[in-house]
């Protein structure tokens, strides 16, 4: 009579192992998928295994093109450097003429400021310099020839104007062909000049005249640039001498008309004069000085191109890079061999489930 209906303890139990089951059936798709994964890696590592014979043919056939490529195809190319810095002439005689400039009331040109490293690589791409290459001949293989006929630039005569179209396509075969090309060092300011051609005498041959090319163009523009100050500081010295010459005639005018006269008027008018012949005298003196240091400037500028080291005839080419190109294929091949492994697995996976439905 005393004891306790068991029904409610057994429906707690049930509740609670429900629950149990529950939440142990909602982690299985969790662990199951987690091996999955690594069933699929598996699968691929054996995928690859039994495609084996696949991967080693192509990337066989891969390093085989590689090769060949590299020994009859890949296109042979020396390069000849020179390395030089620039002297720009600016000395504190540029600094001070333009102060003097300013303080005389004109322009005296920024033009000079300007440093030459900065824009020689434009000048070896511009027509003028492109003409000289072009115009005269070339030892290459044995024979005397025109660099377009080295490259093999023929004319078309079919389109209009066939002539400017030869001249252009000239251009522009030196000028996106890497022929020439001049890098800078910003650290340390030095210019790095590199020609590549097809043998090594043409790579130094090239080198060596477009040295000599930019020496020559660098020299006459900072030197004409120099003529232009003296030019420029003799003009103003004739201009500052006329100039001193009418205040010191204004100043002894003005002295002679007022000798006995004593006023506030007449002393103000005489310090006036006074102060511009001091001021027309002192701008005088120093573009005397000025004329002195441009001619200087202009005979220190006779060397404008500092070589460091000059152009030398290469013995071994820069290109092609045979090794490089051989491991680039077997990569390749390699690569090729494994995604066409796959896509054949793929494609008999696709034909056995397709056939599969039809039975």
């Amino acid at each position: 009579m005393g004891e306790p209906p068991p029904l409610a303890l057994d429906v707690d139990l049930d509740i609670d192992f429900n629950d149990f089951q529950k939440r142990h059936n909602k982690m299985k798709p969790e662990i199951h998928s987690g091996s999955s994964d690594e069933i699929s890696m598996i699968d691929l590592i054996l995928l690859f295994w039994k495609g084996k014979y696949i991967i080693a043919a192509t990337t066989f056939l891969f390093s085989v093109l590689g090769v060949v490529y590299a020994l009859y195809f890949a296109p042979i190319v020396f390069s000849s450097s020179s390395h030089f810095i620039l002297k720009t002439g600016k000395g504190g005689g540029s600094g001070q003429l333009g102060q003097l400039a300013a303080f005389a009331g004109v322009s005296g040109g920024g033009g000079g400021d300007v440093d030459p490293s900065d824009y020689i690589d434009k000048v070896i791409h511009d027509g003028s310099f492109l003409a000289t290459l072009f115009e005269r001949k070339w030892f290459f293989e044995g024979d005397s020839l025109a660099l377009d006929e080295i490259l093999e630039i023929e004319p078309d005569t079919t389109v209009d104007n066939w002539e400017y179209v030869h001249l252009i396509t000239k251009y522009d075969a030196i000028r996106k062909g890497k022929v020439i090309g001049i890098n800078k060092d910003v650290k340390i300011g030095t210019l790095t000049l590199t020609t590549n051609a097809p043998t090594a005498q043409l790579a130094y041959d090239l080198c060596k005249h477009t040295l000599d090319y930019v020496s020559g163009y660098i020299r006459n523009t900072i030197q004409s640039q120099a003529k232009e100050k003296r030019a420029f500081v003799e003009e103003r010295i004739s201009e500052a001498k006329l100039e001193l010459e009418r205040a010191e005639i204004a100043l002894a005018r003005h002295r002679e008309r007022n000798v006995h006269t004593i006023s506030p008027h007449v002393s103000l008018e005489t310090a006036r004069l006074t102060r511009q012949v001091t001021v027309n005298q002192e701008l005088y003196i120093q573009l005397l000085k000025q004329v002195e240091i441009v001619r200087t400037e202009e005979l220190d500028d006779m060397t404008l191109i500092q070589v460091l080291r000059y152009p030398e005839v290469p013995i071994i080419r820069s290109k092609p890079k045979r090794a490089m190109i051989v491991m680039v294929t077997f990569a390749a091949g390699l690569v090729a061999g494994c995604v066409l492994a796959l896509a054949i697995h793929q494609v008999k996976q696709y034909n056995k489930q397709h056939l599969n439905l039809h039975v």
